[in-house]
């Protein structure tokens, strides 16, 4: 079955962690809410952010990242992906990981996967070391229809300084356009936990003031 991608993004106000406003717009692509079967790979390119119609002439401010999964086994796959946008702030973002199932579906109760991923960000010609940023996520999937699953989870990323924690609940659903082509979308409230009312776009995605909801639109292609 090819999995789908979870997204995830979250706002930090502090100008030198501008960087993770953009970088975690793209947290979750590429990483599977279900593990590959065993030798199975997938690629996959992801669009999507905050959504601030006030702000931005398309109606959200667009994250971009491609990237490919491989299952190690029927329970692991690994995966990793380029943030192709931030190479046009002369920034180079990758992010390396991999994710686990837990259990499997059985009838009304979900799937558990577990990921775990490292994101990583540095500016081109700058001696400065790279930023880095653990991310970890776990969500419920049910598959509905033939590989057709709808999901359900939050991300958890962490920033090293000044030692923050940013908790992305998110709801999607996956379905194939064909054999070997799936399109996936997904809502997600991010950085659920934090004050965004002051700050880039100034509270205009959050929710009761706190947050960024967002929207995402991913392609899988099953080689």
């Amino acid at each position: 079955m090819t999995a789908p991608f979870h997204l995830c993004k979250s706002y930090i106000l502090s100008a030198p962690a501008a960087l993770l406003i953009m970088a975690l717009a793209g947290c979750g692509s590429g990483q599977p809410v279900r593990v590959l079967s065993e030798g199975e790979t997938t690629i996959n390119a992801s669009l999507g952010g905050p959504i601030v119609p006030s702000s931005s002439p398309v109606g959200f401010v667009p994250y971009l990242t491609a990237g490919a999964t491989h299952g190690l086994n029927d329970d692991i796959s690994v995966h990793g992906n380029l943030h192709l946008l931030m190479s046009a702030f002369a920034v180079g973002g990758l992010d390396l990981g991999a994710s686990a199932r837990l259990i499997r579906q059985d009838n009304v109760i979900p799937e558990l996967t577990l990921g775990a991923r490292l994101i990583g960000f540095m500016k081109f010609g700058d001696p400065v070391a790279p930023r880095l940023y653990p991310d970890v996520s776990l969500n419920g999937s049910w598959e509905i229809a033939d590989r057709t699953l709808v999901y359900a989870g939050a991300h958890g990323t962490f920033q090293w300084k000044p030692g923050a924690f940013y908790l992305s609940p998110f709801v999607g659903l996956q379905f194939p356009l064909s054999t070997s082509f799936s399109l996936q979308t997904e809502l997600i409230w991010q950085a659920s936990n934090h004050d965004t009312r002051v700050g880039i776009f100034e509270g205009e995605s959050s929710i009761g003031g706190m947050g960024s909801f967002g929207a995402f639109v991913a392609g899988v292609i099953t080689l």
